[in-house]
């Protein structure tokens, strides 16, 4: 049996995308939290300070970008972003498909009996 994919729902394909996209900002706030953990328990940061200082020979505190605030900020900013471009990547996909089975005919998918 042949059968041809000829719509997408847009609706459909950008509530899709949106869980998605809630599913993928949740692993990157968890991974941003864990390399600025990391980072932070393994004084990473003080080391590239002390670096820094001796080639520049000025006094720097490179550990204030690690503050609570700046870290969270930077994470929402990541997450919003996120979240809007790959809802709108998905409702467009939706909408190009559905304009280019208007040239192909759609996508077709077979289907057998064993």
């Amino acid at each position: 049996m042949r059968l041809a994919l000829a719509h997408i729902g847009v609706w459909s394909s950008t509530k899709l995308a949106f869980v998605l996209s809630v599913c993928l900002n949740v692993v990157t706030v968890v991974l941003l939290l864990l390399v600025v953990r990391f980072l932070t328990d393994t004084e990473v940061f003080s080391s590239v300070t002390g670096v820094f200082e001796d080639l520049t020979n000025k006094p720097v505190n490179l550990g204030q970008f690690l503050d609570p605030g700046v870290v969270g900020g930077f994470i929402a900013a990541v997450v919003l972003l996120n979240t809007v471009l790959i809802t709108t990547l998905g409702a467009l996909y939706a909408l190009l498909f559905n304009l280019s089975v208007r040239v192909t005919g759609g996508t077709f998918v077979g289907f057998r009996n064993s």
